[in-house]
């Protein structure tokens, strides 16, 4: 066990350092607001709850400038979400990143980024520390057309073993600049790691699984392994040189021995970059 709100301290204070020392050049803040939607918050097998929420930001980004074929790149975000029905699901995150970016040729980059992340929410028994990695691969194309495949791991770590995970994911995702203030991506992830699964309140969780009775949901959860397979389209303007907004959907399916689950999710988010 270990006490998340020490530790999301101690990730605030590394992130507010690591920002002042990124320096002025090539980098910004960033805050935001997004309302969102999960039609099966609680990943049952059996249906599941639907649910609302709103969610407020602020992140700092800093980007390679692109002079020189190896550059670096540093994000620190900090989020907190609210939601309309569970409120057992309210959370504060924060997350930083740091990152090699590798220009192979002019438009096409690599891109290497650890992160870590400390979560706290009103369920206890999601509150969580994870860290973890990915490596992106970004290529333009002609008429404004651009591809980008990555590699991600993450290893969360919750109060509870049932809600902890580890997985690894492979995606693709491509997108077009319509104009310089107007794009549109469509974008496809397969993942294979844990996952927590409501099953009611009388299951029979196969395999030796452990079922736990999660106040949050109000119905028991177990953790099994599964195949995640999640196809998502999404877009964005820049309404000023400052104030943009951006709407997404995505399906996700979930399979393992308990069966299928399906969500289906969906946001849309304004933002202001200083």
């Amino acid at each position: 066990m270990f006490s998340v709100h020490k530790f999301v301290l101690c990730a605030g204070v590394v992130a507010i350092i690591s920002v002042l020392e990124a320096g002025l050049v090539f980098a910004g803040w960033e805050t935001g607001a997004k309302v969102g939607f999960d039609t099966n918050v609680s990943r049952s097998i059996s249906g599941g709850e639907s649910d609302e929420y709103l969610l407020g930001y602020a992140a700092y980004n800093r980007e390679p400038s692109g002079e020189t074929r190896l550059d670096w790149s540093f994000s620190a975000v900090g989020e907190a979400a609210a939601y309309a029905s569970l409120n057992d699901l309210d959370y504060a995150a924060i997350t930083f990143s740091p990152g090699l970016v590798y220009f192979y040729r002019p438009g096409w980059t690599f891109t290497v980024a650890p992160f870590l992340q400390a979560k706290g929410g009103r369920d206890s028994n999601q509150s969580a520390i994870a860290f973890g990695g990915k490596l992106l691969a970004r290529q333009k194309h002609p008429s404004d057309f651009y591809l980008g495949e990555y590699y991600a791991y993450t290893d969360s770590r919750a109060n509870s073993d049932t809600f902890s995970f580890t997985e690894h994911a492979l995606g693709v995702f491509l997108g077009r600049n319509w104009t310089r203030t107007f794009y549109t991506e469509l974008g496809y992830e397969f993942a294979r790691g844990d996952s927590f699964r409501s099953v009611g309140t009388s299951p029979s969780a196969p395999g030796g699984m452990q079922p736990m009775f999660s106040t949050a949901f109000g119905t028991e959860v177990v953790r099994e392994r599964v195949d995640r397979n999640a196809v998502g389209v999404s877009a964005g303007i820049d309404w000023t040189k400052s104030i943009f907004s951006a709407a997404g959907y995505t399906f996700t399916n979930r399979r393992g021995d308990l069966g299928s689950s399906g969500s289906h999710a969906g946001f849309l988010g304004v933002g202001y970059r200083y």
